[in-house]
């Protein structure tokens, strides 16, 4: 964050943002505050000779990949039921047709046929090359 700008002494304009200012922080209310602060600025500079400052952001066009050193999991919860979800569930699987396995048994063995299906993996941020 940037320290607020200090008025010029003896200057009356200046003086009157910095108490709208302070009288804005007192009141807890920050959109003020930051008008006072972009006004005594937009002052400093055009009737003190207040140098501009400029700021440079540059973007850095990360990619997003999967974490090779990390297994994706997989699940499956059984969400058919008339009142409630049945709620049984797979558990987490490394391979995506063990889930579809455990859906078979138990849609065979209780008729269920809604699944809610769950993939988790890690992902890291890679920099350009």
């Amino acid at each position: 964050m940037t320290r607020p700008p200090e008025p010029v002494p003896g200057c009356p304009a200046c003086a009157e943002l910095a108490v709208r200012r302070d009288d804005a922080r007192v009141r807890r209310d920050g959109t003020e505050e930051t008008d006072a602060n972009v006004l005594l600025r937009r002052r400093l500079r055009a009737q003190h000779g207040a140098p501009v400052r400029r700021r440079i952001f540059r973007y850095v066009p990360y990619t997003i990949v999967q974490d090779a050193t990390a297994e994706p999991e997989y699940a499956a919860r059984c969400v058919s039921g008339d009142e409630a979800d049945c709620g049984a569930g797979s558990g987490p699987r490394s391979d995506p047709a063990e889930v579809e396995e455990w859906q078979r048994r138990h849609t065979q063995e209780t008729r269920h046929t809604r699944y809610r299906r769950d993939f988790a993996d890690y992902a890291v941020m890679e920099p350009p090359r």
